[in-house]
């Protein structure tokens, strides 16, 4: 096992509680103003294309982006985020850094059941926020199953 500093501890605190903290958590709070939330996946976010989302607005709203159920009529079917359990967690640090992986369970708004690995780089400054947090899953496989989620809609030829 290895032997964490008090710095490297409250960082791992601090990411875990960014997960599986409880409701009251103040998530916003642990990223420094000027953080950065690296996706690699360019469809998520506002506007589209981005990849860093940089600044606490920009952050807030990729993180409650993965709840809203009001984007089925874009083919987008999030994660409810009530319904997130994570397994297999691996968290490891070195210095200012916090790596974690972890297999997250969840269920979508349309009642389907998610599941992904995800792992996280995170960097954090001598007063414990996040600066930059890097985030890796299966873009893949969350593309076609959150994203690509549109009914077929049939012809509605017009009666003579």
């Amino acid at each position: 096992m290895p032997h964490y500093t008090e710095q490297e501890q409250r960082n791992i605190h601090t990411l875990n509680q960014l997960f599986e903290g409880p409701p009251e958590f103040d998530r916003v709070g642990i990223f420094h103003p000027e953080a950065v939330w690296w996706n690699g996946l360019p469809h998520i976010g506002n506007p589209p294309g981005q990849t860093e989302h940089r600044g606490i607005d920009a952050i807030v709203a990729l993180m409650s982006g993965s709840g809203r159920s009001d984007n089925l009529h874009r083919g987008v079917d999030a994660y409810r985020l009530e319904t997130i359990r994570y397994e297999d967690v691996v968290v490891l640090a070195d210095g200012d850094y916090v790596v974690r992986q972890h297999t997250q369970r969840s269920a979508t708004h349309s009642g389907r059941d998610y599941c992904n690995v995800y792992c996280f780089v995170v960097k954090f400054n001598a007063e414990g926020k996040i600066v930059y947090l890097t985030e890796h899953w299966n873009t893949w496989h969350a593309q076609r199953f959150l994203l690509d989620n549109w009914t077929l809609e049939p012809a509605h030829p017009v009666e003579a």
